[in-house]
């Protein structure tokens, strides 16, 4: 078996996006919107080119399985709490609750399940879910950066809500999927 090394590229990216992360959440919270949006969408670029690259160049590893998806519920996550803080971004406090208890329940879900030995990788409606609120995240940046019209406003919002809506869905459905899981540990 061949021996693969914790520090490779794509868990060197994953790492990178945790740093970038911190960065994003700096400058949101100086009113930096620009740098914060440059830096929220290298972040969520690495987040594709990373699971990529460790499947074509052989480089997946255990610690990169669950350190990918923890990081991107930092990005995720952190991006929301700190655009509630900021006035006129179109959220609302159960929006972001929503997204933050979806995603830290589906991790905590997937870390059980795959510690036991079980799979419970992604799902497509995850994968969509994580790209509407990586572009509503951007909406938000881009808003306050600009200060546009109000039909940017209503696109901003709509992806927003569009955002939500996939978190709720994509939460059922990995609830849809764990729960049968669940009842074989408890037969």
């Amino acid at each position: 078996m061949k021996k693969v090394r914790i520090f490779n590229v794509p868990n060197t990216l994953t790492f990178g996006r945790l740093l970038l992360a911190i960065i994003v959440f700096v400058m949101i919270a100086q009113d930096q919107f620009l740098a914060a949006l440059v830096c929220f969408a290298i972040a969520a670029i690495t987040d594709t080119l990373d699971g990529y690259l460790a499947r074509r160049l052989g480089q997946a590893t255990a610690l990169g399985r669950q350190l990918d998806p923890l990081v991107d519920k930092v990005l995720i996550s952190g991006g929301f709490i700190y655009l509630l803080t900021v006035p006129e971004t179109g959220l609302a406090p159960w929006m972001v609750t929503t997204i933050i208890v979806r995603e830290l329940l589906i991790q905590g879900l997937r870390s059980h399940l795959e510690g036991q030995g079980q799979a419970f990788g992604a799902m497509m409606a995850g994968k969509i879910k994580t790209v509407m609120q990586c572009l509503s995240i951007c909406g938000i940046l881009a808003c306050l950066w600009l200060r546009p019209s109000a039909a940017w406003l209503y696109g901003r919002d709509t992806l927003t809500w569009l955002a939500v809506g996939l978190t709720l869905y994509s939460g059922f459905g990995y609830l849809t999927l764990a729960w049968p899981k669940f009842r074989n540990e408890t037969a």
